[in-house]
């Protein structure tokens, strides 16, 4: 079953495990899920209020809702 999630951030969060960092995935399009692999940096030209889709090679459409 397909769903819509919304996620909003455009960067990791940053937790610490003893003396060692981990970067959990916040903007929902990382391949390693909970971990980041950087795909955040794809929206950084999203423009605020308005909503995007990603498909499974990155690219980007609006969405007109």
């Amino acid at each position: 079953m397909a769903r819509i999630v919304i996620k909003t951030e455009q960067k990791p969060m940053e937790i610490k495990i003893g003396n060692e960092k981990k970067h959990i995935c916040m903007c929902g399009l990382s391949l390693s899920q909970p971990f980041c692999d950087g795909s955040h940096h794809q929206t950084y030209e999203e423009q605020p209020g308005k909503l995007y889709k990603y498909d499974e090679n990155g690219s980007r459409k609006e969405v007109n809702v």
